[in-house]
């Protein structure tokens, strides 16, 4: 058997070399006879488990096991012995509505969206009471809300921010933190917070300014019917989640929110929460310097731009995904595609690395240029939005046309597809010289020296990296139907594939 595995596992290499697109690799339930057999059990164990670790290290395959199907969406009675015998259809049908499911959600959370930031309620979400009319030692911290806080942190460990947004005294709230040591969440998880008597919808606008980033990127999750509606109405691009009443339903409703799939995780992700605090104390910073000059010169900021290094394509792929404001083209591209990318004749790949005086803002830009006879032609230029308005985007294009210059290059060509959101970009390239622009508006094609020769000038130059406003064209940040409305607002019972089936065959009856 392990022969098999790994002829399996060479064929999958061999044919993930040439797909274009990604592949979701799914282990379905064994037969009844093949569990109950000691030994072939253990040995098909031993099989999965070698399958799945190799695939893992295949850019571009995801896996579902079987026991994560199972767990996700257990189905009592899977196999069916008499279609088995007569057709070889060894499932019954709830048994593949849990399939099918398994797989729509993993090729759903593939092309989606990701999402950035958790924001929580407090009283009766994270824990159960209400800590101003309780005390820190009345509220409960039952087994519901500990596996919810377990949840949020496992969540943050994969990249996601966490943020309070409760109705409350702030010294009432925080207390809570302090002193019940049986609380898994703690301050240091934190973001940020607002703890006040304004609404949620506008305090989440708040958050999302403090943070830089869009509302489409957050997550609300409250008990009270009133606050979802709130923010429902008033901040159409957060997907709002309104917990049962039935606090035992917290980890199975939240396991089957979507929204909170992860494809992988880098150590960027994981350190995302450091970066966050460690950018408040820049804000801190900030309001404490004279001026915009004396903030940058007291950051003591350092740029290190270097190719590509193979470890680092997974966060590439990311940013690509992720960073929308300053990105000039917005091309979403997995791992495998930039591998891709990189065998064409003259491609290059950069990545940006930034640091300051209160530390490592980790892997924040990507260049992809082609390389052709007197010319850099920019494919992909993107910087995270936590380094706009220090000169970062500055000392880029600044590198990009001194390396031009060494080359023999005389142009460097900045292509811009405009997006609702990446106009902080186009006004960077528009303020290095509008007059470089072609026709169509749709790239800047720079003489190299014109580039190399860019300096920043905080008294001269504006900071970008604003988010575009909440309520800028809300259909497009409406929260999609199969995660919110779908999915927020149901009982325990929509999480069985039974249900899932019922209502496909609903739907075959209205075709």
């Amino acid at each position: 058997m392990q022969r098999t595995v790994g002829e399996f596992c060479a064929a999958l290499r061999s044919f993930m070399n040439q797909a274009t697109v990604p592949l979701v690799l799914c282990f379905c339930p064994r037969t009844p006879a093949a569990e109950a057999d000691a030994e072939l059990n253990a040995a098909l164990n031993d099989a999965e488990e070698s399958l799945l670790s190799e695939a893992a290290r295949i850019a571009n395959v995801h896996t579902i096991s079987s026991a994560a199907l199972l767990r996700r969406y257990p189905v009592n009675d899977y196999y069916d012995p008499h279609s088995h015998h007569v057709g070889h259809i060894p499932y019954t049908p709830e048994c593949y509505a849990a399939i099918g499911t398994a797989l729509v959600r993993s090729l759903f959370n593939l092309k989606r969206n990701p999402f950035k930031v958790i924001v929580l309620d407090c009283d009766n979400t994270l824990w159960k009471g209400v800590c101003g009319e309780d005390g820190p030692w009345g509220i409960e911290v039952t087994a519901p809300y500990r596996a919810l806080q377990e949840f949020v942190i496992g969540q943050m460990n994969a990249g996601m921010l966490l943020c309070l947004c409760s109705k409350n005294n702030e010294n009432d709230a925080l207390a809570v933190f302090d002193q019940r040591t049986d609380m898994l969440l703690k301050r240091e998880h934190l973001v940020s917070w607002r703890i006040n008597w304004n609404s949620k919808s506008n305090n989440i606008k708040s958050l999302a300014k403090e943070l830089n980033l869009g509302l489409d990127s957050f997550i609300f999750i409250d008990d009270n019917p009133v606050d979802c509606a709130d923010v429902r109405i008033n901040c159409p691009g957060v997907l709002t989640l309104q917990l049962p009443r039935n606090a035992e339903s917290f980890p199975s409703f939240l396991n089957h929110i979507w929204a909170f799939d992860h494809t992988g995780s880098t150590g960027e992700d994981q350190n995302r929460t450091r970066m966050y605090r460690e950018n408040a104390q820049r804000q801190q910073y900030r309001e404490q310097s004279f001026s915009l000059k004396d903030f940058v010169k007291g950051l003591q900021l350092r740029v290190e731009i270097a190719e590509a290094t193979e470890d680092e394509l997974g966060r590439v792929s990311q940013l690509t995904f992720r960073t929308n404001q300053f990105n000039l083209t917005t091309i979403r591209r997995s791992e495998h595609e930039i591998k891709n990318f990189l065998k064409r004749e003259g491609a290059n790949c950069l990545v940006v690395r930034v640091v300051d005086r209160f530390g490592d803002y980790g892997l924040v830009g990507v260049v992809m240029y082609e390389t052709e006879a007197d010319r850099y032609k920019m494919d992909t230029l993107l910087l995270s939005c936590r380094v706009l308005g220090r000169g970062v985007e500055h000392a880029l294009v600044s590198w990009l046309g001194q390396r031009a210059v060494k080359e023999g290059k005389r142009f460097v060509e900045l292509k811009h597809l405009p997006t609702d959101k990446n106009l902080p970009a186009r006004e960077f390239i528009t303020s290095l010289g509008d007059q470089y622009r072609n026709g169509g508006g749709t790239a800047w094609t720079f003489p190299a020296e014109r580039l190399a020769s860019v300096e920043y000038d905080p008294d001269a130059s504006a900071p970008v990296g604003h988010e575009l406003p909440a309520n800028v064209n809300p259909e497009k940040l409406a929260p999609r139907p199969g995660l919110a409305s779908g999915i927020a607002g149901s009982g325990s019972n929509r999480f069985r594939p039974r249900w899932t089936l019922h209502r496909a065959a609903g739907w075959k009856r209205r075709l």
